[in-house]
């Protein structure tokens, strides 16, 4: 839920920034024709109901379309865990190395950064949790709406030309979807009836019942934002105003007085509930009697240049701004900034990893497991420790995401993901801001991808590269194994073990003697698949070289790894 409702947040952050460009084309506007502001606000609903676009060097936009991310608000659905559960959870794989867990846990809980980062969690999941009940609020009273009035126009009398007529109504509007009907007050006069049946017909022709129905909906998602609703009633203005210009343009200049005359006697004078259906004497009736009395028709010419200008400026704010291409020179800069921080916070060099960030008290605040004592900095603890590591920067966030892979003498690996974000000083970086999250209990596929997935490949460490399978071995023989290595007896337990899985339940699928898949459910539905291999199998004499131990088949998942 929380990830659905960053979504929605990016789009009405975007969305906001439309309708404000809208509002000043809108009154650069002013003296032509209401069709063109109308056509803009298609751009500000597109925003608000289509969560992503197309990117290109051409957008009018000057935002970061995703500013809410799960990434930068360190919010990781852990299938309704709290933030201290993850937090618990995180530590449980270091019980047996002597209180190191809880020495990492009460770190975390001392450093200012993780405190923040777990009240963010929290309130981003009430806020989720708000927002859906003011959707949810509003969508069942908007249906029930609709379902007095129309109970309410029941005694409504068809007329043979095709209208609805009934004493119960102060103003025409048009209801419906798959077949739109023509409501009028029962009192109307031919003349005013002609007036009204030419403007609702306008309305159906163009299918504007539609449209306020899909903008409405979408204001409903984005109810929080008051530039939604801003958007909404300037909309439905443009709307009703461009449909009385059509209007005249059908019936000639000579009835504007007479229009006029009707707008104001159908007025209802009283304020209207956001999306009732269009209503001939709703809206700015003082503004569109000026605007009907002011209208002329424009040249053709002048149509087709401020048609051309409006479209670039709407395609413009349609599309997402491109990435920012650096040129060879500033990516080898930037990704030796990242690597040597990176190693220096691997190798526990507390002092050279302070000397990247902005000042001495930023990195005290940020920097997991640093503290300065007696004018010394110091990183760490004995195990775990970072083994290796590798990254992925976002240049278009300034934003880097590093992934350590922390090793204990079991041998056992687990992930930490480090962000940090950066800024640029010349052809220098400085980190301004950094947190650490111990991906070491994962519980959906969510966290999974979390940990393994660095941009479009899993990646994980090879335990018969390392050396692991031979230290498994010697432990098991010697008897020194602080954790249970019968686990990489069986396929499953390997799998869950190695990769740190927690609260589901796997089965094998297919393979043979010493190559198997297995397939892992998590207990929110969610699912993967890993290869596991016999890493003491030799595949020429059929038997294993020793006591079995299955691992990860990296071979298949690190395939394009850098």
């Amino acid at each position: 839920m929380s990830r659905i409702f960053l979504t929605v947040l990016n789009m009405s952050f975007t969305a906001g920034y439309c309708v404000i460009a809208v509002i000043v084309l809108r009154f650069l506007l002013k003296r032509q024709p209401k069709i063109f502001s109308y056509l803009l606000w298609s751009v500000v609903l597109f925003r608000l109901l289509c969560p992503f676009s197309l990117t290109s060097s051409f957008s009018l936009l000057r935002i970061n379309t995703a500013l809410f991310s799960g990434e930068r608000i360190h919010v990781l659905d852990m299938a309704g865990a709290s933030a201290e559960e993850q937090n618990a959870a995180d530590g449980a794989a270091f019980q047996e190395d002597g209180g190191i867990a809880e020495n990492m846990l009460a770190a975390q809980n001392d450093n200012p950064a993780d405190a923040a980062r777990v009240w963010t969690q929290r309130a981003v999941g009430l806020a989720s949790w708000v927002w859906l009940a003011g959707v949810a609020a509003l969508f069942f009273y908007s249906v029930g709406r609709v379902i007095r009035l129309r109970r309410f126009l029941s005694g409504a009398v068809r007329t043979e030309k095709g209208f609805y007529e009934t004493e119960e109504i102060e103003t025409p509007f048009v209801l419906g979807i798959r077949r739109p009907q023509i409501y009028l007050p029962a009192h109307l006069r031919e003349e005013e009836r002609g007036y009204v049946l030419a403007h609702e017909r306008v309305h159906i022709a163009r299918k504007d019942y539609f449209v306020k129905i899909l903008f409405y909906a979408a204001a409903c998602v984005h109810w929080f934002n008051p530039l939604v609703w801003l958007a909404f009633a300037l909309m439905e203005t443009d709307m009703e105003m461009s449909c009385d210009e059509a209007v005249l343009g059908k019936l000639g200049m000579e009835v504007k007085k007479q229009y006029c005359e009707t707008l104001l006697l159908l007025s209802s004078g009283k304020t209207k509930l956001r999306g009732a259906p269009p209503a001939f004497g709703e809206g700015n009736i003082k503004g569109r009697v000026r605007n009907v009395l002011a209208y002329r028709k424009r040249t053709a010419l002048a149509v087709i240049l401020t048609a051309f200008l409006l479209l670039a400026a709407g395609v413009g704010l349609a599309l997402n701004p491109a990435r920012q291409e650096m040129n060879e020179e500033e990516a080898q800069r930037l990704n030796a900034f990242v690597e040597a921080y990176a190693e220096a916070f691997s190798s526990r060099d507390g002092e050279t990893a302070a000397a990247f960030y902005a000042d001495e008290e930023t990195a005290l605040e940020n920097v997991f497991m640093l503290e300065k004592t007696n004018g010394i900095y110091t990183l760490g603890m004995s195990s775990p420790w970072p083994l290796f590591f590798r990254y992925h920067i976002v240049p278009e966030e300034n934003r880097a995401d590093i992934y350590y892979y922390a090793w204990t003498s079991d041998p056992h690996v687990s992930v930490w993901k480090e962000e940090i974000r950066y800024t640029a000083a010349g052809e220098e970086y400085r980190i301004s801001e950094s947190s650490m999250r111990m991906l070491d209990s994962i519980s959906t596929k969510e966290a999974f991808d979390a940990a393994y997935r660095i941009q479009d490949s899993y990646q994980f460490v090879d335990y018969q590269e390392n050396g692991f399978v031979e230290a498994i071995q010697f432990q098991r023989e010697e008897g020194t194994s602080t954790v249970d290595n019968t686990v990489y007896l069986e396929p499953v337990k390997a799998a869950e073990h190695i990769l740190n899985l927690e609260g589901g339940t796997g089965s094998m699928e297919g393979g043979s003697d010493y190559q198997v898949m297995v397939r892992y459910t998590f207990g929110d539905g969610s699912e993967v698949l890993i290869p596991m291999f016999q890493a003491a199998y030799d595949v020429e004499t059929g038997a294993s070289k020793g006591t079995p131990v299955w691992i990860v088949d990296t071979a298949v998942w690190n395939a394009g790894a850098p």
